[in-house]
C-alpha cells in the first residue's frame, strides 16, 4: 500500500472529451443522502462529522473572499438575512435548486429527461460569476434560462425554448458550466410550482477575507440540533453549489449518458428500456461475484475489487451485506428531489448493516484506500456519512 494515493478535492482531472467539464475528485459524492435535506436521526445528533473533515485542496495563498455555505437539513430562511446586517460581509445571495423535467417525445409515455436547474436573482448571482459572464447573468428576466455550453445533447432548443412538463422558459444564451455552479439550467425565478423539494445554499462575499471563522460560528448558531454546516472557500471546490462535492448531474450525463424517465410514486424511476439496453450490464466481478452496473464502469469496479483480493483484504467486504450498484430512484426515495446516481448504475454500497447512512462508518481503512485509488469516492467522508457507499468520481 505505499505510496497509495488517496482522492481529495485537490485531485480534479478532466475526464475526456466526453465529460467536456472539470471532474472533481471529491471526498463526497452523490449518492443516496451526502447533501439532502432530510430530517437528522436522533442517533447521529452528536456524531462528530466536523471533527474529522474531509480533504479539501489546499488553501489558496490569499485569503479567499467568496464563500459557498449549505446544511444538512437546509439553512433557515432567515441566515441570509443574518448575513447582510455583518459588516465583514459585502454581499450574499441564495441560490435554490431542484429536478425539473424535460419534455420527451419517444416511445415511452409519460416519460421526461431529468433537468438539474438553480434558480438565481440574477443582479445579485451576477457578482459571483467571471466578469466575462456577468452582461449574460444581468439580461436574465424573469422566466429566462442560460445553458451551459457542453450539455448532454448539445441542446439547440427550437425557437430558442426549453419545452418542460409544466412550462416553457426562453433560452437566450450559454454561459460556463463553473457560472452555472454546475446546474444544467440557470433559471430566473420564479420557483416552478411543482417543484417538492428545494435545496438552498449561500453565496457569500466578504469585505474582510479574515472573518471566515466568524461567518461559520454564525451560521451554526442558526441551526438545529443534529444539523451540520459546510462552508466552502472559492478554489476549494470546483462548483460553488449546495453538496458541492457531489458530481453534478452535468458531469455525470457527460460521462455515462442522458436518459428519458417517469418518476413513480414510492421514490423510484422507470428508465426508458433503450438506455437500460445500451448501458446496463450483469457481470461477473471479484469478491462480489454478479454485479449489475453501467458497462463502463465495470472494468473499473473489476479492477479495484481484484487488488482488494491480491492484497489479502476479501474478508473485509461481507458478500451477504451487498446493497446493490445500478438502482433508478431519487435520493432517500424522496419523490421530487435529486436523483441518486445509482440510477446511472455508477455507485456501489457494501457491508450494508455494518454502515447504515448517518451512523459512524467502520469500513477497513484499508479498503477504502484501494477503492478510491481506483476511482471512487467513499461516502464515509461525508458531511452527513454514508458508509456503505461507493461511487465513481473519475477514471484512475
Amino acid at each position: 500500500m505505499t505510496g497509495r494515493r488517496f482522492i481529495g478535492y485537490g485531485a480534479a482531472l478532466v475526464v475526456g472529451a466526453a465529460v467536456g467539464t472539470l471532474v472533481a475528485l471529491g471526498v463526497a459524492a452523490a449518492f443516496d443522502e451526502p447533501d439532502i435535506e432530510l430530517p437528522v436521526p436522533k442517533d447521529v445528533a452528536s456524531a462528530p462529522v466536523e471533527a474529522t473533515p474531509s480533504p479539501v485542496a489546499a488553501i489558496p495563498k490569499k485569503r479567499p473572499r467568496v464563500l459557498l455555505a449549505w446544511a444538512t437539513g437546509g439553512l433557515p430562511s432567515t441566515a441570509e438575512t443574518v448575513l447582510e446586517e455583518m459588516r465583514e460581509v459585502a454581499r450574499v445571495t441564495t441560490v435554490r435548486a431542484g429536478v425539473d423535467w424535460l419534455a420527451a417525445g419517444g416511445r415511452m409515455p409519460g416519460a421526461a429527461i431529468p433537468l438539474e436547474v438553480a434558480i438565481v436573482r440574477p443582479r445579485e448571482y451576477a457578482r459571483f460569476v467571471a466578469p466575462a459572464e456577468r452582461p449574460a447573468v444581468l439580461g436574465l428576466e424573469r422566466g429566462e434560462a442560460l445553458l451551459p455550453p457542453d450539455d448532454p445533447q448539445r441542446r439547440q432548443p427550437a425557437a430558442g425554448r426549453l419545452r418542460l412538463v409544466d412550462r416553457t422558459v426562453r433560452v437566450v444564451g450559454r454561459i460556463d458550466e463553473v457560472a452555472t455552479s454546475g446546474y444544467e439550467v440557470l433559471l430566473a425565478g420564479p420557483d416552478p410550482a411543482s417543484w417538492d423539494r428545494v435545496d438552498r445554499f449561500l453565496l457569500i462575499q466578504l469585505r474582510d477575507p479574515r472573518a471566515r471563522g466568524r461567518i461559520q460560528r454564525t451560521l451554526r448558531s442558526l441551526l438545529g440540533p443534529g444539523q451540520s454546516l459546510r462552508v466552502r472557500a472559492k478554489g476549494e471546490t470546483p462548483f460553488l453549489r449546495y453538496g458541492d462535492a457531489v458530481l453534478p448531474q452535468l458531469s455525470v450525463k457527460n460521462t455515462f449518458g442522458e436518459f428519458a424517465a417517469r418518476p413513480l410514486p414510492d421514490g423510484r424511476i422507470e428508465v426508458d428500456p433503450r438506455w437500460i439496453d445500451a448501458n446496463i450490464r450483469t457481470a461477473q466481478v471479484p469478491i462480489l461475484g454478479k454485479v449489475a452496473c453501467h458497462r463502463t464502469l465495470i472494468p473499473q469496479l473489476r479492477a479495484a475489487l481484484a487488488e482488494v483480493r491480491a492484497e489479502g483484504l476479501g474478508h473485509t467486504i461481507n458478500t451477504s451485506q451487498y446493497g446493490g450498484c445500478y438502482g433508478p430512484r431519487f435520493i432517500g426515495l424522496e419523490p421530487g428531489g435529486r436523483l441518486s446516481h445509482h440510477t446511472w448504475g455508477i455507485a456501489i454500497d457494501i457491508n450494508v448493516a455494518e454502515n447504515a447512512f448517518g451512523t459512524r462508518p467502520t469500513q477497513d481503512p484499508r479498503l477504502v484506500a484501494i477503492m478510491e485509488d481506483h476511482g471512487f469516492t467513499w461516502g464515509g467522508r461525508w458531511l452527513f456519512p454514508d458508509g456503505m457507499h461507493f461511487e465513481w468520481v473519475a477514471f484512475p
